[in-house]
């Protein structure tokens, strides 16, 4: 990057209620790996990456054990899958909850989950082009 480029888009952030438990869920649910740690006296912060490439979630924890709310000001966190049945048990298998039916859109296939703090995630997987 030099000067006059914008900005990266690099994570996005979760406030989460129970820090370990919700880096288990994104190890076991999407492979993800706990790559960093930032530990303050009033709150800690788990970095999760995936594949080169993606971008990392971070979990962030208030250590004074406030509330949190979802809210519904945002849109769910985005993972695209080559194997939509497998990575939707897998998901579930970890904690979470499948949000409606599996669905086409196009050339896609989606489906939606809420991790056990209730963040929305989209699954997607874009159907194999034909052989021409």
């Amino acid at each position: 990057m030099d000067d006059t480029d914008p900005a990266l888009f690099s994570f996005v952030k979760l406030t989460v209620s129970d820090i370990d438990a919700a880096s288990r869920f994104f190890v076991d649910a999407f492979g993800m790996t706990h790559a960093d740690t930032v530990d303050t006296p009033a709150f800690r912060e788990h970095m999760m990456t995936g594949r080169k490439g993606s971008a990392t979630i971070v979990l962030f924890h208030w250590k004074d054990g406030r509330a949190i709310e979802t809210g519904n000001g945002y849109g769910p966190v985005g993972m695209l899958t080559r194997d939509l049945d497998a990575d939707l048990a897998r998901a579930v298998k970890a904690g979470a909850k499948q949000k409606g039916e599996t669905v086409s859109f196009g050339p896609a296939r989606i489906a939606f989950v809420l991790t056990p703090d209730g963040h929305e995630i989209e699954m997607m997987q874009m159907a194999a082009k034909a052989a021409a």
